[in-house]
């Protein structure tokens, strides 16, 4: 049998766990309401809440070496794409044209992140037209570098991914790519709040 005083710290604290339940509720639901107050890039932030990430035609071969996956949080798409490195950001671009899927070309929005301490760099695709921060900014791990888009040639919202050497070269071998890859899609669904 518990003494009393202990019976109400436990009562006190599930109360509390109640509580902030109902706080990170109200967040999560709220916080893409209010976001576009506040532009994502614009954010020092590192730290994200796990995405989903929908895979089904993870490779792509338009052009050779590419991924496809869409990310998605409490139901939207339209929401930050996460560094998948620190570093900084090389360069952005609009490559195409919008349209419909028969009519648009390209990329369209793309950000260029040249990681720390490597040779090589990703390049993201259909992002939002002008979310990508500036060429130059310094990036952290899991920080935002654009929202996920339809801008270019796309049937959906979903982020074109393509890691390229320094040179400019994009890397066509799988065997060398698809472990950057998976590595960041266990880091989108992990999060970062618990690192």
């Amino acid at each position: 049998m518990l003494a009393p005083f202990v019976k109400t710290g436990v009562k006190i604290f599930e109360q509390t766990i109640k509580k902030i339940d109902i706080v990170q509720e109200w967040v999560q639901e709220h916080f893409q309401k209010i976001s576009p107050l506040f532009p994502p890039y614009y954010g020092k932030s590192d730290r994200f809440l796990p995405y989903v990430v929908h895979t089904p035609y993870l490779i792509d071969d338009s052009p050779p070496g590419a991924y496809d996956f869409t990310l998605e949080q409490n139901g939207k798409l339209k929401i930050p794409i996460p560094a998948p490195c620190q570093g900084t950001i090389l360069r952005t671009r609009f490559q195409g044209t919008n349209g419909s899927f028969t009519t648009a070309q390209g990329a369209g929005q793309i950000v260029e992140l040249m990681c720390d301490g490597t040779n090589y760099y990703w390049l993201m695709g259909h992002l939002v037209q002008g979310s990508p921060p500036r060429r130059g900014t310094r990036i952290k791990k899991g920080q935002p570098i654009g929202i996920q888009g339809l801008t270019g040639r796309t049937s959906g919202y979903h982020v074109h991914a393509q890691i390229h050497y320094h040179s400019g070269q994009r890397i066509t071998n799988r065997k060398i790519t698809r472990p950057f890859v998976e590595n960041y899609i266990k880091f989108l669904r992990k999060g970062s709040y618990l690192e």
